[in-house]
């Protein structure tokens, strides 16, 4: 880029983006509108907008600067770990109804009071086959 087209008190639209961290297409987008001005300099095939650096750095003040910017990114930030928390809360209850599923699925063990009463009928049987024989 020739310097004798750029001082410092003007950017390029690639500064520009930079400086106000958005794309280029978007500076575009802001000329075109007028939210900034430019100026095309330089011959055909070697043209370049520049923009007043004071309205890139006004323009920057009015889009960070805004009263509610800081409560709207600490109630984002505050957001985000509730999500965060909550996404984990629901991994480990999921981990548990898993757990749950699986000790459901496995065939059932008879329990010590039907392994009891199994064993005391068969006995009872074998009584009175005893009995009835006597």
């Amino acid at each position: 880029m020739d310097a004798t087209y750029i001082d410092t008190d003007t950017l390029t639209v690639a500064q520009t983006a930079e400086a106000l961290g958005v794309s280029e297409r978007t500076v575009w987008r802001y000329l075109k509108s007028g939210r900034l001005s430019g100026r095309t300099v330089g011959p055909v095939g070697a043209q370049r907008t520049l923009v007043p650096a004071d309205e890139v750095t006004a323009l920057g003040r009015r889009r960070g600067t805004c009263p509610d910017t800081e409560a709207l990114q600490s109630r984002l930030e505050d957001t985000a770990a509730e999500l965060a928390r909550v996404r984990a809360e629901r991994d480990a209850l999921a981990r548990r109804v898993a757990g749950l599923q699986q000790a459901l699925a496995r065939p059932a063990r008879p329990g010590v009071i039907e392994r009891t009463a199994t064993g005391l009928a068969g006995a009872l049987a074998r009584l009175r086959a005893v009995r009835s024989t006597a």
